[in-house]
């Protein structure tokens, strides 16, 4: 019975040994080495080998968190769109298109204002005055125009409406110096025929014939005309002299060219000049920008012009310049009116562009403002306020 007991221990402990050894094996030991029972009691560190490549470690990166950042809001505003200014076209008139009225005539009674050869500076304001006598069966109304008959060498148009006043011989340039309007003219009565007019620039001897037109498009016979002539001034000769001289001197060769140096302080800013063909805004029109001409001239510290309203009826403008020539202070209104309306103009720096000046300070809607040289109206032209 000992012996069964000491087989059964010797069974277990084999058994215990083999777990053991299969333990070291897989830490390592090998089983040729001799076995220490005290192995199976001291716990023996496994250290493993150190990888060449270190793992890749997920390393949390902490991310921006956007700011919720104030964002402008912007407000819709309105867009001003350019009104297109489109200037006149000047169209031509055929007189040999028109008939010959049968039974509406006229009789030339006299000149009033320049007689034949009368002479006049380039670009001088005038008012050419017929008087006529209605010798027909018609009455002339305000559907009557005046027409240059085949040439026009004024900048003015070639066809307007006539404009019949009551005689006077006191007339002249001027705001106020025409008689009250005749809108009907019967039978057997004597008026006034007259038209503003600006002398051409060039220099020479002109004779414009015209002819009125009547309501049937048909001309009133006899023709009438204006014979003048434009003297040569003395910068004009100057200025055809050195002109002559550049056609026929021999061309600077490249390159040999004078060279114009201009030293500090000694550079004049260029005078403001008034004279020239204009666009400018209708004073009539309160409601939009309706262009129309206007021909002015200046002289020394004075300045005249015209226009013609969109009424077709002329309107005269007179006063003087100031401050080197850049602002005019006048007036302008039909001149048989006795009230005119009193203006302030300022030109631009860039000469070729003007706007009013009001008597509050401000820019208003209505006020005249123009422009020249292919330039339309400044930005300073006030515009509708809008509802």
């Amino acid at each position: 019975m000992k012996s069964a007991f000491y087989s059964s221990s010797l069974h277990r402990f084999s058994r215990m040994l083999l777990l053991v050894c299969g333990f070291l094996v897989l830490s390592g030991c090998r089983t040729d080495q001799a076995l220490d029972v005290q192995d199976l009691f001291t716990l023996k560190t496994v250290t493993l080998p150190v990888l060449t490549t270190p793992r890749a470690t997920r390393t949390h990166t902490p991310s921006m968190t956007p700011r919720a950042s104030a964002t402008a809001t912007i407000t819709p505003t309105e867009t001003a769109t350019p009104i297109p200014i489109h200037s006149p076209t000047p169209y031509f008139v055929d007189i040999a298109s028109f008939g010959q009225a049968a039974e509406d005539k006229l009789e030339i009674i006299a000149d009033i204002t320049v007689p034949d050869g009368s002479v006049f500076k380039p670009g001088e304001m005038f008012v050419k005055s017929w008087r006529i006598k209605n010798s027909g069966n018609a009455i002339w109304n305000k559907q009557y125009r005046l027409a240059a008959a085949y040439s026009n060498p004024f900048e003015s148009p070639q066809m307007t409406q006539a404009i019949f006043i009551q005689p006077t011989d006191l007339l002249d340039f001027a705001i106020s110096t025409w008689n009250p309007r005749q809108h009907n003219v019967g039978q057997k009565a004597t008026v006034d025929l007259v038209i503003p007019l600006q002398a051409p620039q060039q220099a020479g001897n002109y004779l414009v014939e015209f002819f009125l037109i009547n309501a049937e498009n048909e001309i009133v016979q006899p023709r009438f005309w204006v014979q003048f002539s434009v003297e040569l001034l003395p910068e004009f000769a100057t200025q055809t002299a050195a002109a002559m001289e550049q056609l026929t001197t021999t061309p600077t060769p490249s390159g040999e060219t004078d060279r114009i140096s201009v030293s500090a302080g000694t550079l004049t800013p260029q005078p403001y000049d008034w004279t020239g063909t204009w666009l400018i805004r209708d004073p009539n029109f309160t409601d939009e920008l309706y262009p129309i001409q206007a021909w002015l001239t200046q002289t020394d510290n004075q300045l005249r012009g015209f226009f013609y309203d969109s009424n077709d009826e002329p309107v005269l403008i007179e006063g003087a310049l100031t401050s080197a020539g850049r602002i005019f202070k006048g007036k302008f209104a039909q001149p048989w009116q006795n009230r005119a309306t009193p203006v302030e103009w300022r030109m631009l720096l860039n000469h070729d562009q003007f706007y009013s000046v009001t008597q509050s300070g401000k820019l208003e809607f209505g006020s005249v403002c123009g422009g020249r040289n292919g330039m339309g109206f400044p930005d300073h032209c006030s515009m509708p306020t809008g509802d």
